[in-house]
């Protein structure tokens, strides 16, 4: 037992120098390897030209696609505008032929109220009331104006006046006025015939013969005038007058719509460089 006690205690081994320093050498690498990690590298500083230099480049880049796209849609407007007003000059082409029917269709009602008045102005026994026939149904006929507004009520909703010039703008608009000028008058016109005109004269004449001579030239009907007393002759007159005085009025508002059109059509011929087909 005592024996065992005296024995001596064994001795951890030493490291040697070479096993002490490797882990020193180490650690002093990773502590390098860590420091250069982290390390900002200096940065070059750009001077205030440099700064405005690219200022400039990129105010230049902005304005140069605003431009780009100005001119594109200015394109694009024009391009637009060349076909609304193509379709256009055809719509006052149109309108314009329609207005010289209608110019010659008032003339020869006029004509023919003259007619039915001087034959009324006539003693009842020299009355010929072939002709009072023939030339009175005309006093009762009507022939209204239709504009070719299509192309300029399009026009308006798409928003597309602005791509034309002021001075077409308001020729535009005059000309539509005064075709809702027209439209009013020929309303007045037409009402004045159906609800006055037409009855009375039914009244007075045969229906069926004056069918006959609107739409043909002889009639096999009797040739009748069932009232010819002076007041009845007297109350004749004076609406063949009023039917006249409508017709000579419609026809001062179609020569002012033909000067409203020449002016039209030849501004858009001279901006659009527009030819008659």
């Amino acid at each position: 037992m005592n024996e065992e006690k005296k024995r001596p205690m064994p001795r951890k081994p030493v490291p040697s120098k070479n096993q002490t320093e490797k882990p020193q050498t180490t650690n002093s690498q990773l502590q390098t390897e860590t420091m250069e990690v982290h390390h900002h590298p200096n940065v070059e500083k750009k001077g205030l030209k440099e700064y405005i230099l690219e200022g400039l480049m990129i105010f230049l880049a902005v304005v140069m696609g605003f431009v780009a796209e100005n001119i594109r849609e200015g394109i694009s407007e024009n391009h637009r505008a060349a076909e609304f007003a193509h379709s256009y000059y055809e719509d006052i082409k149109n309108d314009t032929a329609q207005l010289h029917k209608l110019i010659k269709f008032s003339k020869h009602k006029i004509a023919a109220c003259d007619s039915t008045i001087a034959s009324f102005h006539l003693p009842d026994s020299r009355h010929n009331d072939t002709i009072i026939y023939s030339e009175g149904q005309v006093v009762t006929n009507v022939y209204p104006f239709h504009s070719s507004s299509g192309s300029y009520e399009q026009i308006k909703s798409s928003g597309s006046l602005r791509f034309f010039k002021q001075k077409i703008i308001n020729l535009m608009n005059e000309y539509d006025l005064q075709t809702k000028s027209i439209t009013a008058r020929e309303d007045i016109d037409m009402k004045f015939i159906i609800e006055q005109a037409i009855p009375f004269f039914g009244t007075v004449y045969n229906t069926e013969v004056s069918y006959d001579f609107r739409f043909g030239s002889t009639t096999t009907h009797e040739l009748y005038v069932s009232d010819r007393s002076l007041i009845t002759k007297r109350l004749l007159i004076n609406k063949i007058i009023a039917a006249k005085l409508f017709r000579m009025r419609a026809m001062q508002e179609y020569v002012k719509l033909l000067k409203i059109s020449d002016s039209v059509l030849t501004e858009l011929k001279t901006e659009y460089n527009l030819k008659d087909e």
